[in-house]
């Protein structure tokens, strides 16, 4: 895969899970978040298991336990991204998902890996955009659901470090099935100990269901196993500069698609402000121009 082929792939990625924060919002709020994660991860495993049953035969320990550090992280992420969403409106969710590109460069420093300064002024715009969108103001207390969903962020940060080194040693695709197996066992563990009735305490209607189903094949098993691909010849400031993009998404889409209600989200002049912030941020960072130019007047003055 070249690295044209894998931003394309990263790209298609990030319109996957700008949808979901749309489909997600349909789910209804009754349902737990770990019950949402078992239905859609579980559906996952069983798409991925039955497409590549021969490929099965190729897990070995190692694999498996990558398989479960990352599922256990991720796990992690989407508990906490569920209940953010469930608080704040989907496109609000998304630019606050944008962290990434914070949180995946200061986690890079703890290894010793030096940022750029086109990074360094790509996260001050994404950061300004960021308040733009979630309308905070000094003095102002944060809302619980923009917290859980930074607290996502966070996690989803620590899992693009971990897979951007598992891939580089394990299969791909092995690696994201056992990921999707794994997240259904530790999300229905959960499930089982808030609610020991599990599938039994829900009351389905074929609008939760629709929703699942979507978000199981387009979020779960398509997102995930391509991203393992991708992240396989991309490095981690690569995942999350394209990823940045996805608040953009979010917000169109949101404008478009009706959730359950027939109801869209409303277009401000803040949220525009602050997807244009965002977008420079990310060409700021997906790029090293500043640094380009720093270094040839230094070639130039010596």
């Amino acid at each position: 895969m070249t690295r044209s082929e894998s931003n394309i792939v990263l790209f298609s990625i990030t319109l996957c899970w700008a949808s979901s924060y749309i489909f997600i919002k349909n789910i209804p709020p009754s349902i737990s978040p770990f019950a949402y994660l078992t239905m859609t991860a579980g559906i996952a495993s069983i798409i991925l298991g039955l497409v590549f049953f021969k490929k099965l035969k190729e897990l070995d320990k190692k694999t498996l336990l990558c398989s479960l550090a990352i599922a256990a992280v991720i796990c992690g992420n989407l508990i906490f991204e569920r209940l953010g969403i469930s608080r704040i409106p989907a496109s609000t969710a998304s630019f606050v998902a944008s962290l990434n590109i914070v949180f995946v460069p200061l986690l890079l420093l703890l290894f010793k890996k030096k940022l750029t300064l086109n990074n360094w002024v790509g996260i001050i715009f994404i950061l300004a955009g960021l308040v733009l969108t979630s309308s905070i103001k000094p003095g102002d207390a944060i809302d619980y659901g923009v917290l859980a969903m930074m607290a996502g962020c966070l996690f989803m940060a620590v899992y693009i470090i971990m897979v951007d080194n598992f891939t580089k040693k394990r299969d791909p695709l092995l690696l994201g099935i056992g990921q999707m197996f794994f997240m259904t066992i530790l999300s229905f563990i959960i499930w089982f100990i808030e609610e020991p009735k599990t599938f039994f305490s829900i009351t389905y209607t074929n609008e939760m269901l629709a929703n699942i189903f979507l978000l199981a094949f387009f979020s779960k098993a398509y997102a995930y196993i391509m991203l393992m691909y991708s992240q396989k010849y991309a490095s981690p400031i690569s995942v999350t500069v394209i990823a940045s993009t996805e608040p953009v998404v979010t917000m169109v889409l949101a404008l478009l698609i009706p959730n359950t209600f027939g109801q869209t989200e409303v277009l401000t002049g803040t949220k525009v402000g602050g997807a244009i912030l965002i977008v420079i941020g990310a060409i700021f960072a997906g790029t090293n121009f500043l640094s380009r130019k720093i270094n040839n007047q230094s070639a130039l003055e010596g």
